[in-house]
């Protein structure tokens, strides 16, 4: 990779390590120590965790009506959201206090992940666009690894201590997004030639990729806001397990892009993606096994899926659209917040209505496996859009 590649890697990844790694999943991550510490209640937790995926939704619905300054909007994204950490690093305040900043750290996480792609999509030529994405959506894992390394050490530092060291690394990725800000004057993708093996533009393809994505936003809220209340309250795990857990599930999502990428470049994008989401609902129920041991595969394989399936349907986008990418992935993206934010509040009234942790679970392994079988059988003899060239 030349100077310009390693650039445009490094600005996707930075990116996207704050929009959901740090920006979401640190409060996740967090979420058990803060609530004892600052004395909030579980209903009052579960409501900032809704916070923050209104916030998304609210920024992927912004970021998709930018059109100037892009780098400008990523920048003052990344910094906001650094702040926001700050914000939320210390006890006493108003319950309004939190709420605010967790739905402005949600947009903040909207704008990146909508923009950032685009910028990166803009700069890049097409024999690139491959390697340049994966390692960029590598920075999801790397983002949710980072919250997951202060979990062993919690006991030692105090929570304000680890939401401050979460934001001194959000504003020096902040400061890295700056310094590795695209120079180079955009490559018109639309000149470029599509890949013989590129599918057919149609409303059916866009269709199935959005609606099993969207189902994927779903079925993946158990696991990210009630999970490790799943491992103390039904499991009655100790709190070494539960970090255990979690770190699994922060290591899992490090190497999700990069197994996407693998997975891909032997068997295609729709071919990969299908394995991938009937992987993904294979790890969702393997929450409910009766064998310790299919938690643990629960956590390191739902951590490791989401990436996956986000960095892979983003890059299909982009190889079947071209130009279309910032706002088609715009779109996908907002189906995702809005679909996730139904979600945590569905999955909520289901616990208030008396359901349990496992039911819970195999609701959303029936959701994604629904949107699969649809996205399967959709495109039963599509060819992927991958060119040769870009495998090399």
């Amino acid at each position: 990779m030349d100077a310009q590649q390693r650039r445009l890697s490094l600005f996707l990844l930075l990116a996207t390590c704050l929009g959901i790694g740090i920006f979401r999943f640190s409060y996740t991550a967090l979420l058990p120590s803060t609530r004892l510490a600052f004395e909030w209640s579980s209903e009052f937790a579960s409501l900032l965790g809704s916070a923050n995926l209104l916030g998304y939704l609210i920024g992927a619905v912004w970021a998709m009506r930018l059109n100037r300054q892009l780098l400008s909007w990523i920048q003052a994204a990344a910094f906001l959201g650094s702040l926001s950490l700050f914000c939320c690093a210390f006890a006493g305040f108003e319950g309004s206090w939190y709420l605010f900043w967790r739905i402005l750290s949600g947009i903040c996480g909207g704008w990146l992940m909508i923009l950032a792609p685009s910028v990166v999509a803009q700069h890049c030529e097409l024999q690139h666009r491959f390697k340049i994405n994966v390692i960029g959506f590598s920075g999801i894992g790397l983002g949710v690894l980072l919250a997951t390394l202060f979990l062993p050490y919690l006991d030692h530092i105090s929570t304000s201590s680890a939401w401050l060291i979460l934001c001194a690394f959000a504003v020096l990725c902040s400061l890295g997004l700056i310094l590795l800000k695209p120079k180079a004057l955009p490559v018109n993708i639309q000149s470029q030639p599509q890949s013989a093996a590129a599918v057919p533009i149609n409303k059916k393809v866009f269709a199935s990729l959005l609606l099993v994505y969207s189902c994927s936003a779903f079925s993946y809220v158990p696991h990210s806001l009630f999970w490790i209340d799943y491992l103390s309250q039904v499991q009655q795990l100790s709190l070494f397990w539960i970090n255990s857990h979690w770190i699994l599930y922060g290591l899992g999502s490090a190497c999700g892009a990069a197994c996407a990428y693998f997975l891909a470049k032997q068997l295609g994008n729709f071919k990969a993606l299908k394995i991938l989401y009937c992987l993904y609902v294979a790890a969702i129920l393997a929450a409910i096994a009766p064998w310790s041991v299919m938690t643990f595969l629960s956590s390191f394989f739902t951590g490791l899926l989401n990436p996956a399936v986000v960095f892979l349907t983003s890059y299909t986008l982009l190889q079947l659209y071209g130009l279309a990418y910032k706002k088609l992935w715009g779109m996908a993206t907002l189906c995702f917040a809005s679909v996730q934010l139904i979600g945590g509040l569905s999955f909520s009234g289901l616990q208030v209505a008396g359901w349990s942790y496992p039911q819970q679970f195999l609701l959303a392994g029936a959701v994604l496996a629904l949107g699969n079988l649809y996205f399967i059988c959709s495109l039963p003899a599509t060819k992927t859009p991958v060119s040769t060239a870009e495998l090399n």
